[in-house]
C-alpha cells in the first residue's frame, strides 16, 4: 500500500502548499496575476498568467462596417454585453473593402497604353479579373499580379490614361467589381476577411470564399465565436451586393479581357450612361449651387407637370446644399432647441426633387473622389435593373461527399446585372467644385 502511495504521488505531485493569507493578498495570489493566457493585460504590465482561466472574449462579432449606406440596409449585431471578467475581448468585422494605392510612381511617370505595370502598397487588395477604376474614370482589368505590382489591362479599344508621378498612396484607384467570361471552370476573385479584435478593462466598464475541410471543422467544433462563418459569409455576400450596386451606379459598357485572355461583356450603369448620352450637367460653386440645381432639373423635365424626381449624393454634399437654401433664411425663437439645418428636398413647382443621401459615394475604395462632389438627378422610374440569371449562391462539395476529391469547400455566390435606362436625357448631374 506505501508504494502505491508513493506511485500516486510521482504520478500527480504534491502540490499542496501552505501559506499565510494576507490583506491584501500578494505575489501570484493578488488579482493582477490571475489573467488568462494571451492576456494583453498580462503582457503589457508583466503579470502572471494562469492555464486554467479561459480568455473571455464575446461570441458575437460586432459588424463596424459604415451603417449610412440606404442602398445597403445594414443590420447590426450588437446586443446587451455581459462581462464576467476584468478584462473581455471582442471583435469587429471591418467594412472588407479598400482603395487600391499605388506606390511611389517615379521619373516621368507611367505612360498612356493598352496596358500599364503600377506599382502598389496593398497587395492584399488585388487580385486578377478585378475592374478597377482611375481618377479619371476610366476602367481597366487587372490581368497579372505580381509581388509588388499590377499588370492593368485596357477595355478592347481603349486606353489607359497616363500617369503622373507620385508619392505612394497619392494615386488612388477604386474597386468597381469582379469580372467573369462564360464558360470559365476557375475563380480568381477569393477572399477572406480578418477581424479586428479589441479589448478592454472592467475599470468603469467595451466572393468566393475557401475553407480546407479540417480548418473548416476547427471553426465549427472548437471556435469561442460563435458567428464567425456566418459574419465571413454575411459579408462576402454585401461586399458582392456592393459590386452589383457599384455596376448600377458606374458601370461601363465595354468588353475587357480576363488574365486567361477570354472576352467578358461588362455592362453599363447610370452615370456613364448619361455620359454617353449627353445628359445635362455642370461644375459649379457651392454658393450657386441652389440654382444650378434647378436649372438642371428644369433642363431635364421630359415626365409631366411636378413629377417626383430623386437626387442621389453623398449625405455632406445634401447638408451643404441645404444651407445654401435656408441657413440665412432660418430664423429661431427663444424657445426653440432644435436647428433643423437639412431638407429633404425641394418642390420648384414643375419637379418635385426628393434628397437621398448615398454615404458610399464617399467611400473611396468603391467610387473616385469626384463622387463626394457629386449629385445625380435621376427619374427612377425611367431605370429597369436586368437580369439574366438570378442571383444564386452555395457550397461545393469536399470529399466528405461523393463524387469530388476535393480537401476544401468554396462558399460561391453569383448573379447577373444590367439596367435598361429609358431616356437618360431626363436625368443629370452637378460637380461642386469647393465642397468642404
Amino acid at each position: 500500500m506505501k508504494k502505491n502511495l508513493i506511485l500516486l504521488a510521482v504520478a500527480f505531485g504534491d502540490t499542496a502548499v501552505n501559506y499565510s493569507p494576507t490583506s491584501p493578498p500578494t505575489g501570484r495570489f493578488q488579482n493582477a496575476n490571475v489573467n488568462p493566457i494571451g492576456s494583453g493585460y498580462a503582457a503589457q504590465y508583466g503579470h502572471n498568467v494562469n492555464s486554467v482561466l479561459q480568455k473571455v472574449v464575446r461570441q458575437i462579432i460586432y459588424d463596424a462596417a459604415p451603417k449610412q449606406y440606404l442602398d445597403l440596409k445594414l443590420m447590426s449585431l450588437k446586443a446587451p454585453q455581459y462581462a464576467p471578467s476584468d478584462e473581455f475581448f471582442y471583435n469587429e468585422m471591418s467594412f472588407g473593402r479598400d482603395p487600391i494605392l499605388a506606390d511611389t510612381i517615379g521619373g516621368g511617370g507611367i505612360a498612356a497604353g493598352a496596358t500599364q505595370t503600377i506599382p502598389i502598397l496593398n497587395r492584399n487588395n488585388v487580385s486578377k479579373d478585378m475592374i478597377i477604376v482611375y481618377p479619371d474614370n476610366t476602367k481597366g482589368t487587372i490581368t497579372t499580379v505580381n509581388t509588388a505590382s499590377i499588370v492593368v489591362t485596357a477595355e478592347t479599344g481603349e486606353t489607359l490614361p497616363a500617369l503622373a508621378a507620385a508619392a505612394a498612396g497619392a494615386t488612388v484607384f477604386a474597386y468597381l467589381s469582379p469580372v467573369e467570361a462564360d464558360g470559365m471552370s476557375d475563380i480568381s476573385n477569393y477572399v477572406r476577411y480578418d477581424t479586428i479584435e479589441r479589448s478592454n478593462y472592467v475599470q468603469s466598464v467595451i466572393k468566393a470564399m475557401r475553407f480546407g475541410r479540417m480548418e473548416l471543422a476547427k471553426y465549427q467544433n472548437t471556435g469561442v465565436l460563435s458567428n464567425y462563418l456566418e459574419m465571413q459569409k454575411k459579408i462576402m455576400y454585401r461586399q458582392f451586393r456592393i459590386s452589383l450596386s457599384n455596376i448600377f451606379w458606374n458601370g461601363h459598357k465595354a468588353e475587357v479581357t480576363l488574365s486567361n485572355g477570354m472576352k467578358a461583356k461588362t455592362a453599363g450603369g447610370v452615370f456613364p450612361t448619361m455620359q454617353e448620352a449627353g445628359s445635362a450637367h455642370s461644375s459649379v460653386t457651392l454658393a450657386n449651387s441652389p440654382d444650378a440645381l434647378e436649372e438642371l432639373a428644369l433642363s431635364t423635365e421630359y415626365g409631366d407637370f411636378g413629377d417626383t424626381r430623386f437626387l442621389f449624393a453623398a449625405p455632406r454634399l445634401i447638408h451643404y446644399l441645404s444651407q445654401q437654401y435656408k441657413r440665412d433664411l432660418t430664423r429661431y425663437t427663444p424657445n426653440d432647441e432644435i436647428a433643423r439645418l437639412g431638407l429633404t428636398g425641394v418642390n420648384i413647382g414643375s419637379s418635385n426633387i426628393v434628397f437621398c443621401p448615398i454615404k458610399r459615394f464617399e467611400e473611396p475604395s468603391c467610387f473616385p473622389r469626384s463622387w463626394r462632389s457629386r449629385a445625380i438627378l435621376t427619374d427612377l422610374e425611367s431605370i429597369t435593373p436586368k437580369y439574366m440569371f438570378p442571383e444564386e449562391m452555395g457550397d461545393t462539395l469536399n470529399r466528405r461527399n461523393q463524387g469530388t476529391l476535393n480537401n476544401f469547400t468554396d462558399s460561391w455566390i453569383s448573379a447577373t446585372t444590367s439596367i435598361e435606362f429609358n431616356n437618360p436625357l431626363a436625368s443629370g448631374w452637378l460637380d461642386i467644385t469647393n465642397l468642404p
